[in-house]
């Protein structure tokens, strides 16, 4: 068995300390603060692909409703997707517990730098990378622009008031010369994420923007509890594999060029990372391509054109997948086929994707 050291406690490190544990691999996990703190995200678990299931801790409730705003509002019936809102902190403690009971062991409050990277290379056999973007490995080996040039942008409040008119539902909202929305993620009745994300191009501070946002939906008056921002890398790295070290969810380049989720492929990363450690990590990113490209075409496809489009072109284009059902393929890649694909590119007025 192999001595595994995984860097980063977040989804994609945690599953891996687990998986591999599992196997056997004696297993250390170095985490630069604490499992569950300074996370930055709007909490939305999507398992897209539909491998993975429902959460096993931390779930507030499986969204049923996903209420999008441009001109008009559309109400788009999500109930059939594998879609939960959750506690992030909560779930990832819990992944941590896991992970120790099959034997890892985690030491929190232990960053590593890229000056401890090529004695940490010789000491394990494998480098798990999960220490987001730009990861440690990145800054070693200078590709750290990668990330700076291939990335959204967001910024987020935790806010207190009354969420209740929400339910089960996510809202999102997309707003005149943002190429980017808004949302509004409720993990309760009086608890919800309110952001502004920018996938490039922004004149505009999204400060401002969330601002904006809060008045115009009637949110101005609500408590701030917390206040955060950060950067989502949208292209899959071009290599994923340095020497010994393999990465695994952002520090691979993995969140959707589409809505800037990327939990999901994270968590199948982390996975996929340990599985390839059997073939000496050489079968890790054919394996991973192979299962989120279909995926990342689909999505890059669609927010290629969306970026090209003004708000009212995106208004009549969401009305029009709407109507047509034709929104479903980009919520679940597992429907698209050739006829679909057919039908959205005609809509979209681009040339068939390949599928």
């Amino acid at each position: 068995m192999a001595r595994v050291l995984v860097i980063g406690g977040g989804p994609g490190g945690l599953t891996a300390a687990a998986s591999a544990a599992s196997m056997g691999h004696e297993v250390r996990l170095l985490e630069k603060g604490r499992i569950g703190e300074n996370i930055r995200c709007a909490e939305g678990f999507f398992d897209v692909l539909k491998k993975l299931g429902k959460p096993g801790a931390g779930v507030r409730f499986k969204v049923e409703k996903l209420i999008a705003k441009a001109l008009a509002t559309y109400e788009i019936d999500v109930s059939d997707l594998n879609l939960w809102m959750i506690d992030r902190r909560e779930w990832q403690e819990d992944l941590a517990r896991i992970a120790r009971d099959k034997g890892a062991v985690i030491e929190e409050n232990s960053p590593v730098s890229p000056k401890d990277l090529e004695g940490l290379m010789r000491d394990y056999d494998y480098i798990i990378d999960a220490s987001g973007a730009p990861p440690v490995t990145a800054r070693a080996y200078g590709f750290a622009d990668f990330y700076k040039q291939n990335c959204a942008r967001t910024v987020q409040y935790v806010m207190e008031g009354d969420f209740s008119y929400l339910g089960n539902n996510l809202k999102v909202g997309l707003l005149p010369g943002l190429y980017g929305y808004y949302w509004i993620f409720p993990k309760d009745g009086h608890t919800a994420n309110v952001g502004v994300g920018s996938f490039g191009g922004e004149p505009l501070p999204l400060w401002n923007r969330l601002r904006d946002v809060l008045e115009m939906e009637g949110l101005a008056g609500y408590a701030i509890k917390r206040k955060l921002g950060g950067i989502c890398p949208i292209r899959m790295a071009p290599r994923l594999v340095y020497d010994n070290i393999l990465l695994v969810g952002d520090a691979a380049g993995l969140t959707s060029p589409l809505h800037g989720g990327g939990i999901d492929m994270a968590v199948l990363s982390g996975m996929e990372a340990v599985r390839s450690l059997s073939s000496g990590g050489t079968d890790y990113e054919k394996n991973l391509r192979k299962l989120l490209s279909p995926r990342l075409t689909i999505e890059a496809m669609a927010a290629g054109v969306w970026k090209k489009k003004g708000f009212e072109e995106m208004d009549e284009l969401i009305g029009k997948l709407v109507k047509t059902g034709l929104y479903r393929p980009f919520l679940n890649p597992n429907q698209f086929n050739s006829f679909t694909a057919g039908l959205i590119a005609k809509i979209l007025r681009v040339e068939n994707p390949a599928v």
